[in-house]
């Protein structure tokens, strides 16, 4: 899980390649990162799709974002996001 998101916020921060070298787990997602508004919906949205799970907006919290692990810790307490609805017809 950790690499998918790495690998994700180095996507959504292609302008800075030596963003991979100082990424760790107590990265902050917010401080350190320093992702704006739109790339923290897109982050979000990618971590929904590559990670398959729904984040409940209801119970996250500011203070998931301290670190990459906290993140993860969170994300753990997510549902599994059901099928697709493309996946139904393509069946």
């Amino acid at each position: 899980m950790y690499d998918k998101i790495v690998d994700i916020l180095c996507a959504i921060k292609e302008d800075q390649p030596e963003l991979r070298q100082i990424l760790s787990p107590t990265t902050e997602l917010n401080n350190d990162i320093g992702l704006d508004s739109l790339q923290m919906i897109q982050f979000m949205l990618k971590i929904e799709e590559q990670l398959n799970v729904v984040i409940d907006y209801d119970q996250f919290d500011y203070e998931h974002l301290q670190s990459i692990d906290t993140f993860m810790t969170f994300l753990k307490s997510c549902q599994p996001q059901e099928l697709s609805l493309y996946e139904d017809v393509q069946k």
